[in-house]
């Protein structure tokens, strides 16, 4: 969209595309290579411009958080305008679960006011386009299986458990 803008960021956990608009973050993508990321922004991309001054909170908070404030990502505004009533919901929920902790698909569905909604909750956090922002690596199956993860796969999601877990030693 015009005026959007858009910044590529190397943080200890990857590669972090972030694409904002007037009302806020529109998009976080971490990824692997900075190819992966760019491309997750998807068409949004497009007509934004790169503008690294735009993201400067953003980007301090990520690095905040990649250096173990565990907070650090919870004051930042997004843009849920084109989100459906569940997904924000879900996404609302997820950001409330406190570091190094875990909560399952049922409870998240529960919590974004479904309780029957497992799979639609999964499904939220399948689509998360806020990858840390909404931790969707703190949701897993009710087994305890760490379940599916975007933001580099199940070996990066393991990891972030790890390292909030470890943080909060």
């Amino acid at each position: 969209m015009k005026g959007d803008k858009y910044h590529l960021e190397e943080l200890p956990l990857g590669w972090m595309a972030l694409l904002a608009g007037a009302d806020g973050l529109k998009r976080a993508s971490l990824k692997p290579t900075p190819q992966e990321a760019l491309e997750d922004l998807g068409t949004g991309l497009d007509d934004a411009e790169d503008d690294p001054e735009a993201f400067t909170q953003t980007i301090e908070c990520l690095h905040r958080y990649a250096d173990g404030d565990m907070t650090a990502l919870d004051q930042l505004e997004l843009d849920l305008s084109r989100v459906t009533p569940f997904f924000r919901a879900a996404w609302n929920a997820c950001r409330s679960i406190p570091p190094g902790e875990t909560r399952s698909y049922a409870w998240l569905a529960a919590e974004a006011g479904s309780p029957l909604a497992m799979r639609a909750a999964g499904q939220a956090m399948a689509r998360n386009r806020f990858s840390l922002i909404v931790p969707c690596h703190r949701v897993i199956a009710s087994d305890g299986g760490l379940g599916g993860y975007g933001g580099g796969g199940l070996g990066v999601k393991a990891r972030l458990l790890q390292m909030e877990l470890a943080r909060l030693e």
